[in-house]
């Protein structure tokens, strides 16, 4: 998604889209970018460490340290999730909505993650040591991803 200065603009005498050459860091090293970069690798993380994971369990299927851990892992997780967002909402939402007119697609793009969030929740509480449930929690978040 992309933000078009003439289409999205609040008020383009006040507030000209002629910042860009002002920028003195690179976009890839944006805090905006950064944050939302951590979130992807925290979750392509656990989709790789379960991957080798399901390859190396035996009939004894998942130790209850594995099931513990990933839950944690989630509960981590999601506390991150939900601190950004809100923060979004409360803090960057507004301020950047003075300048530019918030895109309805950041709002839907939220709301379809909240749902799929909440598939992954759902795969994470029927995780126990059979290996269909971690195999299950794999491709939710490779959804949620």
């Amino acid at each position: 998604m992309t933000i078009e200065p003439k289409e999205h603009a609040v008020d383009t005498e006040t507030h000209p889209a002629d910042k860009a050459s002002k920028w003195e860091i690179p976009l890839e090293s944006d805090q905006w970018i950064l944050s939302h970069n951590a979130l992807r690798c925290e979750i392509n993380s656990l989709i790789q460490a379960l991957g080798t994971f399901m390859g190396r369990i035996d009939d004894d299927g998942v130790p209850q340290w594995a099931v513990n851990t990933i839950k944690e892992w989630w509960t981590s997780h999601v506390a991150h999730a939900t601190v950004h967002c809100k923060s979004e909402e409360t803090v960057y939402k507004p301020m950047f909505s003075e300048r530019f007119k918030w895109p309805a697609e950041i709002d839907q793009l939220h709301d379809a993650l909240d749902s799929v969030k909440d598939k992954v929740q759902t795969a994470i509480d029927r995780l126990n040591a059979e290996k269909s449930n971690l195999v299950a929690v794999r491709d939710a978040l490779s959804t949620y991803e």
